[in-house]
Protein backbone atom coordinates (compact mmCIF):
# COMPACT_ATOMS: atom_id res chain seq x y z
CA UNK A 1 0.00 0.00 0.00
CA UNK A 2 2.50 2.36 1.25
CA UNK A 3 4.32 1.34 -2.34
CA UNK A 4 1.28 2.53 -4.27
CA UNK A 5 0.77 5.53 -2.36
CA UNK A 6 4.51 7.00 -2.98
CA UNK A 7 4.00 5.57 -6.77
CA UNK A 8 0.77 8.29 -6.76
CA UNK A 9 2.46 11.03 -5.09
CA UNK A 10 5.70 10.83 -7.31
CA UNK A 11 3.35 11.14 -10.25
CA UNK A 12 1.15 13.74 -8.86
CA UNK A 13 3.98 16.18 -7.43
CA UNK A 14 5.55 16.97 -11.03
CA UNK A 15 2.18 17.39 -12.44
CA UNK A 16 1.28 20.28 -9.70
CA UNK A 17 4.39 21.92 -10.24
CA UNK A 18 3.79 21.88 -13.99
CA UNK A 19 0.35 23.05 -13.28
CA UNK A 20 1.78 25.87 -10.46
CA UNK A 21 4.43 27.21 -12.91
CA UNK A 22 1.65 27.61 -16.14
CA UNK A 23 0.21 29.73 -13.41
CA UNK A 24 2.85 31.60 -13.03
CA UNK A 25 3.47 32.38 -16.43
CA UNK A 26 0.09 33.58 -17.31
CA UNK A 27 0.44 36.86 -18.08
CA UNK A 28 -1.48 39.26 -16.22
CA UNK A 29 -5.00 39.98 -17.36
CA UNK A 30 -5.37 43.54 -19.47
CA UNK A 31 -6.35 47.31 -17.98
CA UNK A 32 -8.10 48.40 -21.19
CA UNK A 33 -10.71 50.65 -19.97
CA UNK A 34 -13.87 47.89 -21.05
CA UNK A 35 -17.19 47.39 -19.74
CA UNK A 36 -19.94 44.83 -20.60
CA UNK A 37 -17.96 44.08 -24.09
CA UNK A 38 -17.39 47.87 -24.65
CA UNK A 39 -14.09 49.52 -24.92
CA UNK A 40 -13.86 52.91 -24.05
CA UNK A 41 -12.42 55.98 -26.66
CA UNK A 42 -9.81 57.96 -25.09
CA UNK A 43 -10.85 61.62 -24.64
CA UNK A 44 -9.18 65.21 -24.56
CA UNK A 45 -11.59 65.99 -22.05
CA UNK A 46 -13.10 63.25 -20.11
CA UNK A 47 -11.42 60.77 -17.68
CA UNK A 48 -12.65 57.13 -17.66
CA UNK A 49 -12.68 55.77 -13.92
CA UNK A 50 -10.63 52.74 -15.03
CA UNK A 51 -7.33 51.71 -13.39
CA UNK A 52 -4.99 51.10 -16.13
CA UNK A 53 -1.34 50.86 -16.81
CA UNK A 54 -1.05 52.50 -19.86
CA UNK A 55 1.13 55.29 -21.78
CA UNK A 56 -0.55 57.84 -23.51
CA UNK A 57 1.01 60.58 -26.36
CA UNK A 58 -1.32 63.37 -27.50
CA UNK A 59 -0.31 66.43 -30.07
CA UNK A 60 -2.82 69.41 -30.15
CA UNK A 61 -2.97 72.19 -32.92
CA UNK A 62 -5.53 74.64 -32.35
CA UNK A 63 -5.65 78.02 -34.17
CA UNK A 64 -8.25 81.15 -33.01
CA UNK A 65 -9.28 84.82 -32.40
CA UNK A 66 -8.97 87.00 -29.40
CA UNK A 67 -9.99 90.17 -28.61
CA UNK A 68 -7.72 92.72 -27.08
CA UNK A 69 -7.52 95.93 -26.59
CA UNK A 70 -6.44 98.45 -29.79
CA UNK A 71 -3.79 101.06 -28.49
CA UNK A 72 -3.28 104.58 -30.09
CA UNK A 73 -0.52 106.88 -29.26
CA UNK A 74 -1.42 110.16 -28.16
CA UNK A 75 1.11 112.79 -29.05
CA UNK A 76 2.48 115.47 -26.27
CA UNK A 77 5.84 115.34 -24.33
CA UNK A 78 6.65 113.04 -23.32
CA UNK A 79 3.81 111.00 -25.75
CA UNK A 80 1.08 108.80 -24.30
CA UNK A 81 -0.17 105.27 -25.35
CA UNK A 82 -4.09 105.46 -24.92
CA UNK A 83 -6.89 102.35 -25.30
CA UNK A 84 -9.28 103.55 -27.97
CA UNK A 85 -11.75 100.30 -27.96
CA UNK A 86 -10.64 96.56 -28.79
CA UNK A 87 -9.43 94.43 -31.74
CA UNK A 88 -9.72 90.85 -32.74
CA UNK A 89 -6.16 89.32 -32.93
CA UNK A 90 -5.47 85.68 -34.04
CA UNK A 91 -2.86 82.88 -32.44
CA UNK A 92 -1.91 80.08 -32.92
CA UNK A 93 -1.69 77.13 -30.61
CA UNK A 94 1.06 73.92 -29.95
CA UNK A 95 0.59 71.21 -27.12
CA UNK A 96 1.83 67.64 -26.10
CA UNK A 97 0.99 65.56 -23.65
CA UNK A 98 2.65 62.89 -22.20
CA UNK A 99 1.12 60.30 -19.37
CA UNK A 100 2.07 57.12 -17.95
CA UNK A 101 -0.48 55.27 -15.44
CA UNK A 102 0.34 52.36 -13.25
CA UNK A 103 -2.54 50.26 -12.21
CA UNK A 104 -1.16 48.60 -8.56
CA UNK A 105 -4.42 46.31 -8.04
CA UNK A 106 -8.02 46.30 -9.39
CA UNK A 107 -9.06 49.17 -7.71
CA UNK A 108 -5.93 51.87 -7.26
CA UNK A 109 -3.50 53.54 -10.09
CA UNK A 110 -1.58 56.36 -10.03
CA UNK A 111 0.06 58.52 -12.78
CA UNK A 112 2.01 60.86 -14.30
CA UNK A 113 1.87 63.96 -16.51
CA UNK A 114 4.04 66.17 -18.57
CA UNK A 115 2.40 68.99 -20.38
CA UNK A 116 4.33 71.57 -22.90
CA UNK A 117 2.45 74.43 -24.27
CA UNK A 118 3.02 77.28 -26.49
CA UNK A 119 0.39 80.32 -27.40
CA UNK A 120 1.80 82.85 -30.28
CA UNK A 121 0.41 85.59 -32.19
CA UNK A 122 0.88 85.09 -36.18
CA UNK A 123 0.70 88.76 -37.77
CA UNK A 124 2.16 92.01 -36.79
CA UNK A 125 -0.54 93.36 -34.63
CA UNK A 126 -1.29 90.02 -32.88
CA UNK A 127 2.41 89.30 -31.87
CA UNK A 128 2.35 92.99 -30.19
CA UNK A 129 -0.92 92.82 -28.42
CA UNK A 130 -0.91 89.06 -27.60
CA UNK A 131 2.62 87.98 -27.87
CA UNK A 132 3.71 84.82 -27.07
CA UNK A 133 2.95 82.05 -23.66
CA UNK A 134 4.98 79.05 -23.40
CA UNK A 135 4.20 76.56 -20.55
CA UNK A 136 6.22 73.06 -19.27
CA UNK A 137 3.67 71.71 -16.43
CA UNK A 138 3.93 68.76 -14.12
CA UNK A 139 1.56 66.78 -12.32
CA UNK A 140 0.51 63.23 -10.46
CA UNK A 141 -2.65 61.16 -10.11
CA UNK A 142 -4.20 58.72 -8.34
CA UNK A 143 -7.37 56.79 -8.88
CA UNK A 144 -9.14 54.86 -6.98
CA UNK A 145 -12.16 52.78 -7.73
CA UNK A 146 -15.27 50.30 -7.97
CA UNK A 147 -17.44 48.65 -10.37
CA UNK A 148 -21.05 48.84 -9.04
CA UNK A 149 -23.11 46.18 -11.43
CA UNK A 150 -22.89 47.78 -14.48
CA UNK A 151 -21.71 51.07 -14.09
CA UNK A 152 -17.79 51.74 -13.37
CA UNK A 153 -16.77 54.79 -10.80
CA UNK A 154 -14.08 56.49 -9.69
CA UNK A 155 -12.64 58.93 -7.64
CA UNK A 156 -9.79 60.76 -9.36
CA UNK A 157 -7.39 63.33 -7.62
CA UNK A 158 -5.13 65.20 -9.88
CA UNK A 159 -2.53 67.50 -8.53
CA UNK A 160 -0.05 69.77 -11.06
CA UNK A 161 2.10 72.63 -11.37
CA UNK A 162 2.26 74.71 -14.60
CA UNK A 163 5.16 77.47 -14.58
CA UNK A 164 4.36 79.69 -17.81
CA UNK A 165 6.17 82.36 -19.41
CA UNK A 166 4.32 85.34 -21.14
CA UNK A 167 6.26 87.62 -23.81
CA UNK A 168 4.11 90.69 -23.48
CA UNK A 169 5.48 92.93 -26.75
CA UNK A 170 2.83 95.73 -26.04
CA UNK A 171 3.81 96.66 -22.59
CA UNK A 172 7.61 96.96 -23.51
CA UNK A 173 6.56 98.83 -26.56
CA UNK A 174 4.26 101.41 -24.18
CA UNK A 175 7.04 101.62 -21.47
CA UNK A 176 9.40 102.52 -24.56
CA UNK A 177 7.04 105.40 -26.19
CA UNK A 178 5.82 107.35 -22.42
CA UNK A 179 9.30 106.69 -20.44
CA UNK A 180 11.67 106.46 -22.99
CA UNK A 181 13.18 103.64 -21.35
CA UNK A 182 13.46 99.98 -23.51
CA UNK A 183 13.16 97.64 -20.64
CA UNK A 184 12.99 94.32 -22.38
CA UNK A 185 12.62 92.61 -18.71
CA UNK A 186 8.98 94.74 -18.92
CA UNK A 187 7.92 92.39 -21.76
CA UNK A 188 8.46 89.16 -19.63
CA UNK A 189 5.94 87.80 -17.39
CA UNK A 190 5.56 84.84 -15.35
CA UNK A 191 3.04 82.56 -14.13
CA UNK A 192 2.85 80.04 -11.74
CA UNK A 193 0.10 77.81 -10.92
CA UNK A 194 -0.34 74.92 -8.70
CA UNK A 195 -3.63 73.38 -9.15
CA UNK A 196 -5.35 70.77 -7.26
CA UNK A 197 -8.91 68.19 -8.94
CA UNK A 198 -10.08 66.07 -7.06
CA UNK A 199 -13.39 64.40 -8.81
CA UNK A 200 -16.08 61.68 -9.28
CA UNK A 201 -16.04 59.76 -12.32
CA UNK A 202 -18.40 57.15 -13.71
CA UNK A 203 -18.74 54.99 -17.13
CA UNK A 204 -21.68 53.43 -18.13
CA UNK A 205 -22.07 50.80 -21.41
CA UNK A 206 -26.21 49.93 -21.92
CA UNK A 207 -24.68 47.80 -25.21
CA UNK A 208 -21.51 46.65 -26.23
CA UNK A 209 -21.77 49.38 -28.90
CA UNK A 210 -22.08 52.73 -26.78
CA UNK A 211 -20.39 54.01 -23.94
CA UNK A 212 -21.39 57.00 -21.35
CA UNK A 213 -19.11 58.60 -19.29
CA UNK A 214 -19.29 61.69 -17.09
CA UNK A 215 -16.71 63.57 -14.60
CA UNK A 216 -17.86 65.74 -11.54
CA UNK A 217 -14.94 67.55 -10.25
CA UNK A 218 -13.75 70.42 -7.74
CA UNK A 219 -10.99 73.07 -9.06
CA UNK A 220 -8.90 74.93 -6.79
CA UNK A 221 -6.30 77.03 -7.88
CA UNK A 222 -3.17 78.94 -6.24
CA UNK A 223 -1.26 81.81 -8.81
CA UNK A 224 1.62 83.78 -8.50
CA UNK A 225 2.79 86.28 -11.18
CA UNK A 226 5.93 87.83 -10.87
CA UNK A 227 6.55 86.07 -8.04
CA UNK A 228 3.75 87.78 -6.20
CA UNK A 229 0.94 85.95 -5.10
CA UNK A 230 -2.97 86.68 -6.68
CA UNK A 231 -4.57 84.60 -4.31
CA UNK A 232 -6.45 81.60 -4.28
CA UNK A 233 -8.96 80.65 -7.03
CA UNK A 234 -12.06 78.15 -7.22
CA UNK A 235 -14.19 76.01 -9.68
CA UNK A 236 -16.52 73.36 -10.23
CA UNK A 237 -15.70 70.85 -13.42
CA UNK A 238 -18.46 69.23 -15.61
CA UNK A 239 -17.97 67.13 -18.24
CA UNK A 240 -19.19 64.00 -20.34
CA UNK A 241 -18.64 61.54 -23.26
CA UNK A 242 -20.66 59.50 -25.56
CA UNK A 243 -18.85 57.41 -27.74
CA UNK A 244 -19.92 54.28 -30.38
CA UNK A 245 -18.35 51.59 -31.49
CA UNK A 246 -19.59 50.52 -35.07
CA UNK A 247 -16.99 47.55 -34.90
CA UNK A 248 -19.56 46.43 -32.96
CA UNK A 249 -22.64 46.04 -35.37
CA UNK A 250 -20.14 45.54 -38.53
CA UNK A 251 -16.91 44.82 -39.88
CA UNK A 252 -15.81 48.79 -40.14
CA UNK A 253 -13.21 48.61 -36.71
CA UNK A 254 -13.78 52.81 -36.30
CA UNK A 255 -15.43 54.74 -33.44
CA UNK A 256 -17.14 58.27 -32.89
CA UNK A 257 -16.89 60.19 -29.89
CA UNK A 258 -18.76 63.54 -28.81
CA UNK A 259 -17.43 65.07 -25.78
CA UNK A 260 -18.50 68.35 -23.60
CA UNK A 261 -16.89 69.88 -20.53
CA UNK A 262 -17.54 73.22 -18.25
CA UNK A 263 -15.07 74.55 -16.19
CA UNK A 264 -16.92 76.96 -14.15
CA UNK A 265 -15.40 79.84 -11.72
CA UNK A 266 -17.20 79.82 -8.04
CA UNK A 267 -17.58 83.50 -6.51
CA UNK A 268 -15.86 86.81 -8.20
CA UNK A 269 -12.54 85.27 -7.90
CA UNK A 270 -12.78 82.21 -9.65
CA UNK A 271 -10.82 80.19 -11.71
CA UNK A 272 -11.39 81.53 -15.38
CA UNK A 273 -14.36 80.08 -17.85
CA UNK A 274 -13.45 77.35 -20.18
CA UNK A 275 -15.97 75.80 -22.44
CA UNK A 276 -15.27 72.91 -24.69
CA UNK A 277 -17.06 70.65 -27.41
CA UNK A 278 -15.17 67.68 -29.09
CA UNK A 279 -16.17 65.09 -31.68
CA UNK A 280 -13.34 62.43 -32.30
CA UNK A 281 -13.29 59.53 -34.65
CA UNK A 282 -11.15 56.31 -33.09
CA UNK A 283 -9.40 53.14 -34.31
CA UNK A 284 -11.25 50.25 -32.41
CA UNK A 285 -10.06 46.69 -34.08
CA UNK A 286 -7.42 46.14 -30.86
CA UNK A 287 -8.16 46.45 -27.45
CA UNK A 288 -4.70 47.44 -26.49
CA UNK A 289 -4.70 50.48 -28.84
CA UNK A 290 -5.75 53.54 -28.30
CA UNK A 291 -5.72 55.73 -32.13
CA UNK A 292 -7.77 58.50 -32.89
CA UNK A 293 -8.03 62.29 -33.43
CA UNK A 294 -10.50 64.60 -31.94
CA UNK A 295 -11.27 68.30 -33.23
CA UNK A 296 -12.96 70.71 -31.14
CA UNK A 297 -13.83 74.18 -30.12
CA UNK A 298 -12.76 75.81 -26.88
CA UNK A 299 -13.36 78.95 -25.55
CA UNK A 300 -11.71 80.79 -22.58
CA UNK A 301 -8.75 83.61 -21.68
CA UNK A 302 -5.30 83.62 -22.51
CA UNK A 303 -4.95 85.92 -19.59
CA UNK A 304 -6.93 89.14 -18.83
CA UNK A 305 -8.73 90.31 -20.82
CA UNK A 306 -7.77 88.12 -23.57
CA UNK A 307 -10.91 86.47 -24.48
CA UNK A 308 -10.25 83.69 -27.00
CA UNK A 309 -11.70 81.36 -29.13
CA UNK A 310 -9.65 78.25 -30.70
CA UNK A 311 -10.25 75.69 -32.98
CA UNK A 312 -8.18 72.51 -32.35
CA UNK A 313 -7.31 69.45 -33.39
CA UNK A 314 -5.72 66.42 -30.84
CA UNK A 315 -3.77 63.40 -32.63
CA UNK A 316 -3.68 60.33 -29.44
CA UNK A 317 -1.81 57.66 -28.90
CA UNK A 318 -2.48 55.42 -26.45
CA UNK A 319 -1.60 52.30 -25.18
CA UNK A 320 -2.45 49.19 -22.41
CA UNK A 321 -0.60 47.05 -20.88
Amino acid sequence: MNLHFAAVLAAALPAAAMAQQETRSEPAPRTTPELEGHVFAPSLLVDTPFRETTFKLGILYGFGSATGPHYEVQPGNPPTVVQNGTNDYTFASFAQTFRYEYAFNEWLSGGVTILTLLYSGINGPSVVSIGANVGVGAGARLKAGHRFGPVETAIVMDASTNPEYGFLVAAALVRAIEDGVIDAGSALQTTHSVTLNPSAVASWAPWPALGLTANLGYVYKSLRVNNTSIGDESGLQFAAALDFDFGKISQVPIGLLAAYRLTTPLGSDGVSKVEDISGGIFYTARKEIGLGMEAGWRSFTIRPPLDSTMLLIQLSLQYYW
